[in-house]
């Protein structure tokens, strides 16, 4: 009986799961969907087994297409057509030729894609629209059948968001190429690639392996098991066990899930040659390279310098989420105002290596390591706002070296207020930093598979509606971000640059947070500056006073900036400044 009860709760959950990898505007919702499951009193031990073995399927996937080299994927096993604005054919395959022939008048390179059913022809036309606009991932291609039924073909995705190496392969001309659609699918004549997907993703035996991919492919069991050559009744006993694995109880849901996975590969594969390099993008004016610094045990720490060699020693502590990438307008002032901007990535973040074993005292023993190996005696500290804690660490630590330390947008504890299961129904939670930590509180395993996923997937497309939904509960963040496309841009890399080589750091960090903060000031010796945004929807005011209050901090100065966000220092960065000057 309790296996039966945890089955639709693992369908749902998985549900959850694949649609938040797959789309981060699901977080919410995959909140939402695990409180219900846990509210309802399902024995959450075989739900969270079957999580687990869903998620390391689909972390292996992920990791496999992201690890993969560019001459595995530009492979035969895929056909290819590549239709223009106009929907005149550039380029097709001779496999895509013959997987499309039976709906499609004749096919051929430079000719008219012409459907023969005006209901397929419909379909096409809407759904290349629809990526061609931008759709998250690429869109699922069902086309009609003679008999009335659907069948799944393949995925069409914009020409300009192929993996670099298909595209070259392709070879299409510029001009040819802007609005293009390409139509991508799995070689019929390679059929074995699916069944070889879900051996080595799920698990299945070879022959649970061909049955599934027949079954996807839309047959009927009595119709695949005619066509793999096996009894009707051998059929029933692979597809119970494929059921097993899998966690699902019908034909219905097996069919789905492997569509949605197969999708979420198609997917992961499609961002790929983004995630492989975004700590190495397409270089811009004033492109500033990382330095790294080596530390006693090893361990390396990455930092980029700004502003003058000769001006006054800043170093700068980014949020979690940020790399040492700023915004060109930021750096440029820093130049023009005399000072020697040092932003340092703390370990796990960025390319600086991780410290599993990291804490906010160990990495002011790091910090004045940094110091020492730059030859840098006295300096003034800041911290943006998850940095805070590192850096009161820091300066505690370091004692007299730290002359001046501001804290700016600062965070010292995971959100307040954060909504129970007793009363989901009724308050919403502060936007998506409050759903982070109450995952990660309850699912900590939950979030390292999904990050590792998301961190596949990563591509600037991918990360610009996750920025904007980050800064949701602070309307003037979100209206400042809109109005300058060159800041948007900035945060965009610098998020990417981030988890570009792992996420161990935002994990650990965050994981400090729960576990509460526990600073030793007494060395504390620098004036303490806090300055902030009176709208701060991440860190409201009140809470922001509360913390300080509970660590027994008082402020050298506490300035407030009326009307103004979280982003409040990206108005602000050149008072921030003159102020650090004066000391």
């Amino acid at each position: 009986m309790p296996d039966e009860v945890s089955r639709p709760d693992l369908a749902v959950a998985l549900d959850a799961i694949y649609g938040y990898a797959t789309d981060p505007e699901n977080w919410e919702e995959m909140n939402s969907l695990l409180d219900e499951i846990a509210a309802a009193g399902a024995d959450i031990a075989p739900l969270a087994d079957g999580m687990r073995a869903h998620l390391s399927r689909a972390k292996d996937l992920a990791r496999r297409l992201h690890d993969a080299q560019p001459e595995q994927n530009a492979g035969p096993s895929y056909c290819h057509m590549v239709v223009g604005r106009d929907f005149r054919i550039l380029e097709i395959s001779d496999a895509a030729a013959v997987m499309l022939s039976p709906f499609c008048k004749p096919l051929q390179s430079g000719g008219l894609l012409s459907f023969t059913d005006p209901e397929n022809a419909a379909r096409f036309r809407a759904l290349a629209s629809a990526a061609g606009q931008g759709a998250d991932g690429p869109v699922l291609l069902r086309l009609v059948l003679d008999s009335g039924d659907e069948a799944v073909f393949g995925y069409l995705v914009p020409e300009a968001s192929l993996p670099d190496p298909f595209r070259r392969r392709l070879g299409l001309p510029s001009p040819a190429r802007a609005g293009a659609i390409a139509f991508v699918a799995p070689d019929r004549e390679a059929a074995s690639d699916a069944s070889r997907m879900y051996r080595d993703t799920f698990g299945l035996t070879p022959a649970e392996a061909r049955l599934a991919a027949a079954l996807k492919d839309g047959l009927a069991l009595k119709e695949a098991a005619a066509h793999l050559n096996i009894s009707v009744n051998t059929a029933r006993n692979q597809i119970k066990s494929v059921f097993e694995k899998l966690g699902v109880n019908r034909q219905g849901d097996l069919i789905r899930h492997l569509t949605e996975l197969t999708q979420l590969a198609a997917s992961i594969g499609n961002a790929e040659d983004d995630a492989a390099k975004p700590a190495a993008p397409v270089p811009v004016s004033g492109d500033m390279p990382c330095s790294f610094t080596m530390l006693p045990d090893g361990r390396r720490l990455a930092w980029r310098d700004y502003g003058v060699s000769h001006g006054v020693p800043v170093v700068l502590l980014p949020s979690s989420v940020s790399s040492s990438w700023i915004w060109e307008q930021e750096a440029e002032a820093a130049a023009r105002m005399g000072l020697r901007y040092i932003v340092v990535e703390r370990p796990g973040t960025g390319a600086s290596t991780p410290d599993p074993d990291l804490t906010f005292e160990s990495f002011a023993r790091d910090l004045e390591h940094f110091a020492d190996a730059l030859g840098i005696g006295r300096f003034r500290l800041m911290a943006r706002s998850s940095a805070s804690p590192f850096a009161l660490a820091a300066a505690a630590h370091l004692g007299p070296r730290v002359e001046l330390l501001m804290l700016t947008s600062t965070r010292l504890g995971i959100p307040e207020d954060v909504p129970g299961r007793e009363n989901r129904r009724a308050q919403k939670p502060k936007g998506m930093l409050a759903s982070f930590f109450n995952n990660l509180k309850r699912y900590p395993w939950l979030l390292d598979s999904t990050l590792f996923i998301l961190r596949a997937k990563m591509s600037r497309n991918f990360i610009r509606p996750l920025v904007h939904k980050f800064f949701e509960p602070s309307p003037a963040d979100v209206a400042l971000i809109k109005a300058t496309p060159s800041l948007e841009a900035a945060m965009i890399r610098s998020t990417m640059e981030a988890v570009a080589h792992s996420y161990a750091g935002l994990l650990r960090e965050s994981q400090l947070y729960l576990d509460g903060l526990t600073l030793d000031l007494s060395g504390l010796t620098a004036p303490v500056l806090v300055w902030h945004g009176e709208a701060d929807g991440i860190v409201p005011l009140d809470e922001l006073k509360r913390r300080l209050a509970e660590l027994g901090i008082e402020p050298s100065e506490m300035r407030i900036f009326p009307g103004d966000g979280h982003c409040f220092l990206n108005r602000h960065y050149e008072a921030a400044f003159a102020r650090l000057l004066a000391g």
